[in-house]
């Protein structure tokens, strides 16, 4: 197979001129009474083209959008550039990168103003007294870890904590399947049973070990299992993830995940999913995915959607057709997307699911054995029923490790790592897995730019980082966005500025039921960017991804500059979301303002 891997510099770009903007008052503090951006060019958020204003802030605020000059307490001349709504990214992977980097640079240098975190059905609440240990090992590699133990159990306490660290960014959760389902059935590969199972392991939530008096009809698990996931909507959770190649969430039968989406549907919330299989059998899972949120009744959210494989790409179009077939029945259908040929996630994703199931310490005892590597060559050789990802990117070559617990090997491929140990590819990734516990991520060169410019054109879909950081990261984690308008919006025109806007920001805002974000309207809070779109440009690189996006000249959280002249200001005034508050009540909104409501 080709080698797939993009040139080291993702968009090439020249030195561009930064357009000095003018100021009437000392802008050296973070907030001001009022700020007024002249002369602006508005994206509103909505898709409609862009239309000259002038917008003021004030109170944390959108107080006034006008065809006249408005005047404040501080006023910006953008002398005809881009105002927008504050960019949301849709998978993020910072729930604990924010409690040891709450300033969040590498995403407000981006435009974005808001994380959406708890995804692929592992996250970091709710999580069992019991398996407490075993789920900071499980995440690390996606989410990153404390030099504590997790204070929290639940989803509000892991909320509550998250609120004290005082982020720069907006965060909001989803509720994790994979950690739901530990609460019933810990890392057990099973299907539910419909009879009440007494606590006896993992699970530790008293309400499920005990009824209560009374209760003379406790809960079989899968009725505990919903309960456990109105919980997690009740204490905060917008929707529920899940990732059907990440163990527990994968052991999850079809009319578990129906009986969740039902559940899901009674909020008029929705599933966000990490599908099957990306690669070969990706339209089919697809297809069975959109069946079950169809069954149960909720809208369904496909993650980080991409064709893994070089014998599949072109298939985007067969998945955009599955998807227009469900519009066409009245089903909500939306997705998140990252601009880059190469995919993320953890080292173990590679390991048929044989050899991941159980907890760590048996993954590990597992890969110790000469015959169990045999069998994983055999495995992985040749196309299967499960996720390939080391069939689909075709060399081993294709293979970057991004991060290592320990620091070694980052940067270098699987090839190269095996010519030093002087072993055979699998040998040495297990080695690797075994010498590091696991603790190892990579990037995967497996994608195609004619699927990812037909998706990014697709106005159903959203977009995001899928950002896992430590070591050497993707560097989607640093400069999606800016690669976007840089790459997509301003050199290929895959998408106009007002569809990159809407997908960015209006689009987000509506699937995540926030009634007051998303939109540069009035009474709307001022998650705003301001960018010069010639000067936009995405500077990190797989060789070196901590660079930051250049173009962003102003970057407003809840009415505070987060960034002037694309530096950031050190304001922190994120916003911990919570459903509830967010939706008004129990059920989340329906809105549709691309429509005008």
């Amino acid at each position: 197979m080709p080698r797939a891997r993009p040139p080291s510099h993702t968009g090439e770009t020249t030195e561009k001129a930064k357009r000095p903007f003018r100021e009437s008052a000392d802008m050296t503090e973070p907030s001001a009474a009022s700020i007024a951006f002249r002369d602006a060019r508005v994206l509103d958020g909505s898709g409609r083209p862009p239309f000259t204003a002038s917008v003021r802030v004030a109170d944390g605020r959108i107080d006034a959008i006008s065809d006249a000059p408005l005047d404040a307490d501080r006023v910006v001349d953008l002398d005809g550039s881009y105002l927008a709504p504050g960019f949301i990214d849709m998978h993020a992977h910072s729930e604990l990168r924010l409690f040891e980097h709450p300033g969040a640079a590498e995403k407000l240098t981006q435009g974005i103003t808001t994380e959406v975190l708890g995804q692929d059905g592992v996250s970091v609440a709710p999580v069992p007294a019991t398996l407490t240990d075993e789920w900071e090992e499980r995440v690390k590699s996606l989410d990153g870890s404390l030099d504590e133990t997790w204070p929290w159990h639940t989803v509000d306490g892991y909320l509550s904590a998250l609120e004290a660290a005082a982020p720069a960014v907006n965060c909001a959760y989803y509720a994790p399947h994979g950690n739901i389902r530990s609460m019933l059935a810990g890392f057990e590969d099973r299907p539910l049973s419909e009879e009440h199972v007494v606590a006896a392991g993992p699970v530790t939530s008293q309400r499920l070990a005990s009824p209560g008096p009374g209760s003379e009809n406790p809960p079989g698990e899968l009725e505990a299992l919903r309960q456990e996931l109105e919980v997690a909507l009740e204490e905060g959770a917008f929707g529920m993830s899940k990732g059907m190649i990440y163990p527990p969430s994968s052991y999850a039968r079809d009319d578990e995940l129906v009986a969740l989406a039902d559940t899901l549907a009674k909020r008029d919330s929705f599933m966000v999913s990490h599908v099957w299989n990306e690669t070969d059998r990706v339209v089919e899972s697809i297809d069975r995915y959109l069946d079950i949120c169809r069954r149960g009744g909720c809208h369904a959210h496909v993650s980080h959607l991409k064709v893994g494989g070089q014998q599949n790409w072109g298939n985007s179009e067969a998945v955009l057709e599955l998807f227009d077939d469900a519009t066409e029945r009245g089903q909500r259908v939306t997705f998140d997307q990252y601009p880059y040929t190469a995919g993320s996630t953890m080292l173990t994703a590679l390991l048929p699911p044989w050899a991941r199931q159980g907890e760590s310490d048996d993954i590990l005892d597992r890969l110790r054995s000469e015959d169990t590597r045999a069998r994983i060559v055999d495995d992985i050789s040749q196309p299967g029923d499960w996720e390939n990802l080391a069939y689909a990117a075709g060399t081993w070559d294709n293979i970057l490790i991004t991060r290592t617990g320990t620091g070694h090997y980052q940067g270098e491929t699987i090839e190269d790592i095996a010519a030093e140990m002087d072993r055979g590819p699998v040998d040495a990734m297990c080695e690797l897995l075994v010498a590091e516990d696991l603790d190892v991520t990579m990037a995967d060169f497996v994608m195609a730019e004619e699927d990812i410019e037909r998706f990014l054109a697709d106005d159903r879909g959203t977009f995001c980082t899928d950002g896992i950081f430590g070591g050497k990261p993707h560097p989607r984690a640093i400069g999606a966005f800016g690669r976007i308008l840089e790459r997509y919006v301003r050199e290929r025109d895959v998408l106009s500025p007002e569809l990159m806007s809407y997908k960015a920001a209006g689009n987000p805002a509506d699937i995540l039921g926030l009634r007051d974000r998303g939109y540069v309207r009035e009474g709307y809070v001022a998650d705003l960017v301001a960018f010069d779109l010639d000067s936009v440009s995405a500077n990190a690189t797989y060789e070196d991804p901590f660079q930051y996006t250049d173009g962003m000249a102003y970057v407003l959280v809840g009415g505070d500059i987060a960034v002037r002249d694309g530096e950031p200001t050190g304001a922190r005034n994120g916003a911990v979301l919570r459903s509830y508050e967010e939706w008004g009540g129990a059920t989340r909104p329906e809105l549709d303002r691309a429509a005008g409501d």
